[in-house]
């Protein structure tokens, strides 16, 4: 078992849309040789909006009195409580309040929703058809930028996802996920490196794309792994791949974290 592997991003079947029960992740952890994993739910909404791909407020108690029980019947590995919040900015005070009420070892901050303008409803991003993929790359890493500079978060998480739906940045597109990097150096955050990518048909590579990990890497901005598992069988997918992309690259060290304290350790022997 390495010490320094661990996948941080894990969804449960009470966020709505993973399937398999929370013993039969960490089980499944375990086969991977994981020392570390954490739970990252989607957060609940003072809305309610996306009800279909998140916990509502009532099963959050659920979610960590089953982590707590979790801990306590597999003690050989480190299990952490985290959550994935959405950076939504109208319902900001709400998120803010909600993550003073748990002791969380990590949060991941991410973007899944724009609007076009101040007085539109929120739309996922794959809704966003009809506006050329400049306008939408800059909208979103706006968003990211403001994520990062909140204070909320500790991680950024699949940074480039809107290339699923959008298509991959072109060269002055990548310019605008340069400057949110940079934003995310400023304030002290950690990048995800989200293996989930190599699962989907003819994309092939992860969040983010070697271009910017290069970038991460001069940045010397902290990286971790999540497989963003919606099945114990997806725990720690290609993270054997996404390693030996980061050794090439030159990030030699992986994040952790203990109640939002970051911890660094090599990859030397994965």
């Amino acid at each position: 078992m390495n010490n320094g592997l661990a996948d941080y991003h894990i969804h449960t079947s009470l966020c709505n849309h993973a399937q398999g029960t929370m013993q039969a992740f960490v089980k499944s952890a375990l086969k991977a040789g994981l020392a570390q994993m954490g739970f990252s739910d989607h957060n609940p909404m003072r809305s309610g909006s996306g009800g279909r791909f998140r916990m509502r407020e009532k099963d959050f108690e659920i979610y960590f009195e089953s982590i707590e029980l979790l801990k306590r019947k597999f003690p050989e590995i480190d299990i952490k409580l985290g959550i994935e919040l959405d950076f939504i900015e109208d319902e900001f005070d709400y998120l803010l309040e909600f993550v003073k009420k748990f002791d969380f070892d990590y949060i991941i901050g991410s973007v899944h929703y724009l609007r076009l303008n101040g007085n539109s409803d929120y739309k996922y991003l794959n809704e966003f058809t009809a506006l050329p993929s400049s306008i939408k790359y800059q909208m979103y890493f706006e968003q990211i930028k403001n994520a990062a500079a909140s204070g909320v978060f500790n991680i950024i998480g699949h940074f480039d996802l809107p290339k699923r739906f959008w298509g991959k940045l072109d060269n002055s597109e990548i310019e605008y996920a340069k400057d949110a990097l940079e934003t995310i150096k400023k304030h002290n955050l950690c990048i995800e490196v989200n293996t989930s990518g190599y699962r989907i048909p003819g994309l092939g590579e992860p969040f983010p794309d070697e271009r910017l990990l290069v970038f991460v890497a001069e940045l010397e901005v902290p990286v971790l792994l999540g497989s963003d598992s919606h099945h114990p069988a997806e725990i720690a997918s290609y993270f054997g791949t996404a390693a030996r992309l980061l050794k090439k690259i030159g990030i030699t060290y992986l994040a952790s974290f203990t109640k939002k304290e970051i911890h660094l350790n090599s990859i030397s022997d994965l």
